[in-house]
């Protein structure tokens, strides 16, 4: 089996690879074909088509195929080996190791038949599969010496593979999970104050650089990558506006983490509150700068606790992994918050900060400072760093239903009234 590292380069580069267990070798042909057509993409993007091979590699140990190996001696996969394969990459690998498979019962000309029926990913994750799948072929294709019979016979798997890619995968799913009961956030945030005696945390440093990362988090709406690249010297804290430039910092030198955190979106710089600006001051000149190693690089936020990371970047690992669930444990109900639905919250409150702005207007669409649905997109658009206004819809569907739903109450209310009059 193979793991997936990540190499880090003098010049800052972060370079993805999948290493064999037992020799300890880079696996060929996924770094070859990193090296040779995937070099350039962002570095998540690599890493997650290194992890379908992965998958991929499951299912060949599994049936003692190796792909490379067919194309090298021109054979085909048969009918069967492709159902198999199309079966494999639907299965969710992270549910699949926590529950077991079940036997499902079907009833065919008469006959009573059993087969395993394992948990599956989402339509768009098999869509991302199956198109890895197919590259990935198309790849090895061009990179082996084949006849051209064998080749227009590959072309034709390719097609067949991404005509099993789901037709609706770009249907985006509501989960439960983006929509938290009004005022739980702002009890998460409570908590999470570094005053609050219940904050889990005991050190006073590590309690302030928590609480204002979790303010950045839900005041500006910015994504944890975003907050966890920011730099000191993009932060301007000593003027009348104080702001934070949120950069792109793709293979930065002095960022020692090699999953490196990294801003998703476009650059763009947005004002924070007096408020804000003091918290940012006070962790910097109290207790970041009592930290070794911190004045070697210039990102905000660093690790407090001792060992070989003091000082460093915090990572997105022990973000992910320490700082969140540590708070979400401190509450049952907290159980259901994670890093973006900080982003999904700061939108619903956004939108009706826009509501209750035209509503004093009294919806006067002439006025000077109503906010039209045409400005609104552009204003989401810009805070959000997308680069199309079409990037920011699967966050406004919650108002959008939560309007909805209003509207339709009222509807039922004004018709039982109408019925109460007539009686």
């Amino acid at each position: 089996m193979h793991r997936l590292e990540t190499i880090l380069f003098t010049n800052g580069e972060r370079f993805p690879l999948l290493v064999n267990k037992k020799t300890e070798l880079p696996d060929f042909y996924s770094t070859l074909w990193v090296t040779l057509e995937l070099r350039y993409s962002a570095v998540n993007t690599i890493r997650n088509k290194l992890v379908t091979l992965q998958w991929l590699m499951e299912w060949e140990n599994n049936n003692h195929l190796i792909i490379s190996d067919l194309v090298k001696n021109e054979k085909l996969l048969t009918e069967s080996e492709l159902e198999s394969l199309f079966r494999h990459m639907q299965i969710n690998a992270a549910k699949q190791k926590k529950t077991n498979y079940v036997k499902k019962r079907f009833v065919t000309k008469g006959r009573t038949q059993f087969i395993d029926s394992y948990p599956s990913v989402s339509l768009s994750h098999k869509y991302n599969r199956l198109t890895t799948l197919s590259d990935y072929i198309l790849f090895l294709s061009k990179s082996i010496k084949i006849s051209d019979g064998y080749r227009k016979n590959l072309m034709e798997i390719i097609s067949l593979i991404k005509a099993h890619r789901p037709k609706n995968h770009k249907v985006p799913l509501i989960k439960s999970e983006s929509e938290l009961p009004d005022g739980l956030l702002d009890e998460f945030m409570s908590i999470a104050n570094f005053s609050n005696p219940n904050n889990p945390f005991r050190d006073i440093g590590i309690r302030k650089r928590n609480h204002l990362m979790f303010i950045l988090l839900k005041e500006l709406g910015i994504r944890r990558g975003e907050l966890l690249s920011i730099k000191m010297d993009c932060i301007d804290i000593a003027t009348a506006r104080p702001s934070i430039l949120l950069k792109r910092t793709h293979d930065e030198k002095y960022d020692t983490r090699r999953n490196q955190a990294v801003a998703k979106t476009k650059e763009r710089r947005l004002p924070i509150s007096n408020h804000i600006a003091q918290l940012i001051d006070d962790y910097i000149m109290n207790y970041r700068s009592k930290i070794s190693y911190a004045n070697k690089h210039p990102y905000l936020f660093v690790t407090h606790r001792k060992g070989k990371t003091l000082g460093h970047p915090i990572s997105v690992s022990s973000f992910d992994n320490v700082i969140v669930p540590t708070m979400k444990k401190v509450n049952q109900k907290f159980s259901i918050i994670h890093p973006h639905i900080f982003r999904h919250e700061w939108n619903l409150e956004f939108s009706r900060k826009i509501d209750k702005n035209n509503a004093g207007l009294n919806h006067n669409i002439s006025h000077k400072d109503y906010i039209s649905p045409e400005k609104e997109a552009k204003m989401r658009q810009h805070l959000m760093g997308h680069i199309s206004e079409k990037s920011a819809h699967i966050y406004n569907q919650r108002y959008i239903r939560e309007k909805a739903n209003k509207i339709l109450l009222e509807i039922q209310k004004d018709f039982q009234e109408k019925v109460n009059n007539y009686e």
